[in-house]
This record gives C-alpha cells, sequence and structure tokens, in this order.
C-alpha cells in the first residue's frame, strides 16, 4: 500500500515528537515542534509508512455510529444499547435544536441551522444525559466488587480519543459509545480505569492489578481495539 491510498492531514505542534494517529477514514499526522523542512518530510514519511500498516485493520473495524439514522430526516427512532435496553428518540424539525425527556428517551426539535456534526454532538449528549445514573451506579458496584478505590466522580460524555479516562483523586470519565459495545468490553474499561486510581502508569503492578480481577484482559483488550470511535 502507498501513502496516498489514504487521505492524511497535517497539524503542526510544540510537541518534542512527532506522532499519528487516525481520524475518521484517513489519518492526522502531528509534527514536532522546530523541524526544518527536511526533517517535517522525513517525520511525514515515516509515519505514514507506519500507519499504512495498520489501515486495513483500522477500516475493517466497526464503527460506533448509533446516531446515523437520525441524521437523515425525522421520524421515530429506537436506539438498542448493548445491555438490551432501548431509547427512542423522536426527532421534528424546530426553530432551534432542543430535546425533551420522555419516560422512553428524547423528543428532539432540530434547528434549522443544525449542521449534521452538531446534531450528532447534540444527540451524544442527550443519551450521555440519560445513562449518566446507571453507569455510575454499574461503576460503584464494579467497584464494590474488585478495588474498593476511591471513585469521587463518575462521568459519561462522548470522546474522539478514548474509551474512559482516570482523573486526579479518583475521577473516572467513560467514553457514551462503551453503551455500544458488548457489556464485557465495557466492564474491562472500567476496570481499568479503576486500577488507574491505584497506579497512575501502565506499569507490571498496573496490568497486574486489571489480570487479579479479570484474567482474560488481553482477549477483552484485543477486541475493543477492533471499534473504531465516530466523530
Amino acid at each position: 500500500m502507498s501513502n496516498m491510498d489514504f487521505p492524511y492531514r497535517i497539524e503542526r505542534t510544540r510537541n518534542r515528537t512527532s506522532s499519528a494517529l487516525f481520524e475518521g477514514d484517513g489519518v492526522l499526522i502531528r509534527l514536532a515542534g522546530r523541524l526544518s523542512a527536511r526533517e517535517e518530510q522525513r517525520h511525514i514519511a515515516s509515519l505514514l509508512k507506519r500507519m499504512a500498516r495498520r489501515y486495513a485493520d483500522h477500516r475493517a473495524s466497526q464503527v460506533i455510529d448509533p446516531f446515523r439514522p437520525l441524521i437523515r430526516g425525522n421520524g421515530i427512532f429506537p436506539i438498542a444499547l448493548s445491555d438490551g435496553t432501548t431509547q427512542i428518540f423522536v426527532i421534528e424539525d424546530g426553530k432551534r435544536t432542543s430535546a425533551q425527556k420522555s419516560e422512553q428517551g428524547w423528543s428532539v426539535r432540530r434547528g434549522t441551522k443544525s449542521t449534521d456534526t452538531d446534531f450528532r454532538k447534540f444527540l451524544w449528549r442527550a443519551m450521555s444525559v440519560s445513562v449518566q445514573p446507571q453507569m455510575e451506579e454499574e461503576v460503584r458496584r464494579i467497584n464494590a466488587l474488585t478495588f474498593g478505590a476511591r471513585v469521587t466522580q463518575v462521568k459519561l460524555r462522548h470522546m474522539l480519543r478514548r474509551f474512559g479516562s482516570c482523573g486526579p483523586e479518583g475521577r473516572i470519565t467513560l467514553n457514551t459509545a462503551l453503551l455500544f459495545v458488548p457489556v464485557e468490553l465495557r466492564t474491562y474499561v472500567i476496570i481499568h480505569e479503576l486500577a488507574h486510581i491505584l497506579h497512575s502508569d501502565h506499569s507490571r503492578a498496573f496490568w497486574a492489578s486489571v489480570e487479579s480481577v479479570l484474567p482474560a484482559y488481553k482477549e477483552y483488550r484485543k477486541t475493543l481495539q477492533t471499534y473504531r470511535l465516530s466523530d
């Protein structure tokens, strides 16, 4: 595969090293600061070559985009979650984008000036609000059965780069996209982030903690990598 077989864009940064990551169906090259023109070209060529080896797997991954049907028009849309529950979204036109919570989901009006990207972000935020209490309860239940770590906050929001994160003082953030992967994979992410309360890095001690409560974590981690986040 040649470098030009997939789209890419370049972003210049102040970072000490250059890096690359997948962005949609293409690649984002993030160049280090203070590079000469020749060094930039060398970094770009090296990173594109590296990403080309992984591009086929990336394209074959399953995109998590549950709101694609809702972008196309109005109507009643049942959104199935991986735990077997369903959220109902009723989409209508409106002067501005707004949403009202119902017993089964949301009644949403899409504003005339709302772009597809903006509307998709709005729907992700609505879904996050709907399921926040259940996800927080799930995290605390798993924590009580495993590490018993000090969890100070649990947040649910849609992210483009990661499935979860653990901030200082036990603040855990989970990607709303986890609602659409098998439950065992979501459990792995929760355990991964809980383990970060005990170990801030990915040291041997960290992975030993994960393995102590989830012996098959390597299998789940590998499977999770077959899913791709959408914008």
